[in-house]
């Protein structure tokens, strides 16, 4: 082989996969599967105060009070041996057997940690749910970074796709099938480099990704969602007044590359208010969501084998709701929210603090 080729191919083999030289001197020690969320702190401070007031930090039920609500009634109607939500909600423990729960009680508290997400080596996909594929190699690490970034305690290899087109998020946010072979929930995503789950919700903020070389930007670790920096997924979301003779129209526009919420607990809201003078003289609200059962009657997700509703706005879809009023002389104010949980199902799990109305975008039309 030629000198020069050689000298490529090794070079390209260097930036391909980025790491902090053969060894890692001063490698944090990890004791068992996983390092530890704590341990990141010493490097990565500003992506772990945002990570700790996110879902996957709160995924447990012991700090999200929706999935501990919806487990207790599982595990009741099933009597459950086996935390199943686990699979995603706690993924580093080994045994999810509730005999062992104290057993793992420190890996259980890690919730999603980081050193799991960033060692998802790829998604073997099957019927029930995806499964993640974790990389066997202790101390390495998938990033997205493609300058040569050094680390004293861990390598980092910045070649894996998954982890730059969102693919990686699919092994637990793809879909859920229940018992009866009903796929519960789905995420009808098309990822690509240019859009993807990580494009919307982890975009790049301002900061540094580490104490230990300066950037200008990093992936926010919030995980901007319906819980989480909503307001990040805003822009997601156009609504339009448009003025016909004699009535109007609402336009909705969802750009995401799926439904505008996944979740069978949530939906969305818009609110139309028409004012003479500062008068308000009518209002229109709609419902959208998709509703899961069983012969025709909304029941729990491990139960329903059925859609009985779905008014959902689609990806990329364009909604139109005609109002019939004649607007001239009028102003009218337009708004589309959500509902982390719908009121009557948050009645019913005590779950009320989930039932206000977070608006995503207003607009304001006035017409002489």
């Amino acid at each position: 082989m030629r000198p020069i080729l050689l000298f490529f191919i090794i070079k390209s083999a260097i930036l391909a996969n980025i790491f902090a030289g053969s060894a890692t001197t001063k490698s944090m020690e990890i004791k068992g599967d996983f390092a530890k969320t704590k341990q990141c702190i010493r490097c990565h401070l500003d992506i772990y105060e945002e990570y700790k007031n996110s879902p996957h930090f709160k995924s447990t039920t012991k700090n999200d009070p929706i999935h501990k609500a919806v487990w207790e009634a599982y595990k009741s109607a099933k009597n459950a041996k086996k935390y199943v939500c686990g699979k995603c909600h706690t993924p580093t423990v080994k045994d999810l057997r509730l005999i062992n729960s104290q057993k793992y009680e420190e890996e259980y508290n890690e919730a999603i940690a980081c050193a799991y997400c960033h060692r998802i080596e790829a998604i073997k996909e099957h019927p029930k749910a995806n499964e993640n594929i974790i990389l066997d190699k202790k101390g390495v690490y998938y990033g997205t970074r493609n300058p040569q970034i050094r680390s004293e305690y861990h390598k980092i290899i910045n070649t894996n796709l998954i982890h730059k087109n969102g693919d990686t998020c699919m092994g637990c946010h793809s879909h859920k099938q229940n018992g009866n072979g009903f796929v519960v929930c789905k995420t009808d995503s098309n990822n690509t480099l240019e859009q993807n789950c990580i494009t919307c919700h982890m975009p790049q903020v301002e900061g540094s990704l580490s104490d230990r070389v300066n950037t200008p930007t990093h992936a926010f670790h919030g995980f901007a969602g319906v819980k989480n920096n909503p307001k990040m997924l805003a822009k997601y979301v156009d609504l339009k007044v448009i003025p016909k003779n004699g009535y109007f129209l609402v336009e909705i526009f969802n750009h995401a590359p799926h439904k505008l919420l996944l979740h069978p607990m949530r939906a969305a809201k818009l609110i139309v208010e028409i004012y003479k003078g500062e008068k308000l003289i009518k209002r229109v609200e709609q419902i959208f969501e998709r509703v899961i059962g069983k012969d025709g009657k909304p029941t729990p997700p491990w139960v329903a084998d059925s859609v009985i509703k779905d008014s959902m706005i689609k990806a990329k879809e364009k909604r139109v709701v005609k109002i019939d009023e004649d607007i001239k002389g009028k102003r009218v104010v337009a708004k589309i929210g959500y509902y982390i949980v719908k009121p009557a199902l948050a009645k019913k799990f005590n779950l009320e603090e989930f039932a206000k109305l977070t608006i995503l975008k207003e607009v304001e039309f006035k017409r002489d």
